[in-house]
């Protein structure tokens, strides 16, 4: 039996990593700030708890917190104290898989806890969203930056199997006529992926100096089931299913490289097994493909016209294309297995054969409201 702790376990990608983990003979400890973009409903039928911290610095069992976003759970839990130590003791001895910590990684106390007898590792809390940190640039630095330093300082003295720090594509910077290998240089142009870069490196000092077995990953953009709808293919797919425009950044030319979440999922497994410390893997889709063309994809799979294509002014210091090499994580048996139009015809589908999932954020999420208005009205 392995024990797991995933930072961000109820986001995007943590979601699909952690429904993964728990097929097996594993324990997953989930640690999440719970902020807009967090769905700890994604484990509903799993997890009878989440815990939080509260002001009394206790942990209590999120009544309220259930109550409010589980209104379909049939059991409604009884809010009372708990010493969190000893529910960690309980836990490993029980047929349970997985815990549900509302917590913020700033909180060293509380990873100090979670993190004993922890196996491995998978650091993925983070802000993610390039148009959010042009608008909300502190929030970044604190979350990946500050967040990053605090994890990783708390935990230096301790012995892990292996800790796996998820990156990305886009802390290279723009890849105008090449592709990056993981030793090039790093030339973010975002605060994203500025606070990206800066904990990337973070976490390789902590290598260098504590020897904490840290693998980098550097996977390029993501797409798949459970994306929060404000990035790219989930956003333009709902438009669609809503017969509204699609907006569309400049003329739509801009290139990226798209990788299956699951297959994400996949490398980063690989790299929990094989993954060599103090490494860098970049984890590649090999699925380059102009933005205009995946709207144009995401229409024909809804049997959708092509005039809700809305071309919108262009972010700022927008990158024009993104690009990297992987044959170092293939050559420790990674693979992708979805191809973009399998994967594009998954992900389209998930959202239209679960409107509910996101209808309720459209409805209920007033952080996205007020980002989406704030950055697209006047676009």
């Amino acid at each position: 039996m392995d024990k797991y702790l995933i930072t961000g376990g109820g986001g995007f990608i943590g979601t699909n990593l952690v429904l993964e983990l728990i097929k097996g003979e594993n324990k997953v400890i989930i640690i999440d700030s719970v902020e807009y973009a967090a769905m700890p409903e994604n484990f509903s039928t799993l997890i009878d708890f989440v815990y939080y911290r509260d002001k009394k610095n206790e942990f209590s069992i999120g009544k309220e917190f259930i109550i409010k976003r589980k209104k379909h759970l049939e059991r409604r839990i009884k809010e009372k104290r708990c010493n969190i130590k000893n529910k960690l003791e309980k836990f490993y001895k029980s047929d349970e898989r997985l815990i549900f910590i509302k917590g913020n990684l700033l909180d060293s106390s509380l990873i100090d806890t979670l993190t004993d007898g922890i196996d491995y590792i998978v650091h993925l809390a983070a802000e993610t969203h390039v148009d959010r940190s042009i608008l909300f640039p502190e929030r970044f630095i604190f979350s990946d930056i500050v967040g990053t330093f605090v994890l990783y300082n708390t935990i230096k003295e301790k012995k892990f199997k292996k800790i796996v720090h998820i990156s990305t594509d886009e802390i290279y910077g723009p890849a105008i006529n090449r592709n990056f290998k993981e030793e090039d240089l790093l030339m973010p142009t975002n605060p994203y992926s500025a606070s990206k870069a800066s904990a990337d490196r973070i976490a390789y000092s902590y290598y260098k100096m504590f020897h904490l077995p840290i693998v980098i990953a550097r996977p390029s953009n993501n797409y798949g089931p459970y994306q929060f709808p404000e990035k790219f293919i989930p956003l333009i797919t709902i438009k669609a299913l809503r017969d509204e425009e699609m907006p569309i950044y400049g003329d739509g030319r801009q290139r990226r490289d798209w990788l299956f979440v699951k297959d994400t999922v996949y490398g980063i497994k690989i790299l929990l097994e094989k993954g060599i410390p103090g490494e860098v893997y970049n984890i590649s889709g090999r699925s380059e493909i102009e933005n205009i063309d995946v709207a144009r994809k995401v229409l024909k799979i809804l049997g959708k016209p092509e005039k809700l294509i809305k071309f919108i002014k262009d972010r700022p210091g927008h990158d024009i294309r993104y690009g990297m090499e992987d044959n170092k994580i293939r050559e420790i048996g990674f693979k992708n297995n979805t191809e973009f139009d399998e994967g594009l015809n998954y992900t389209v589908n998930w959202y239209k054969n679960n409107r509910e999932w996101w209808e309720k954020i459209l409805r209920e999420n007033k952080d996205f409201k007020e980002f989406y208005d704030k950055w697209y009205n006047k676009r």
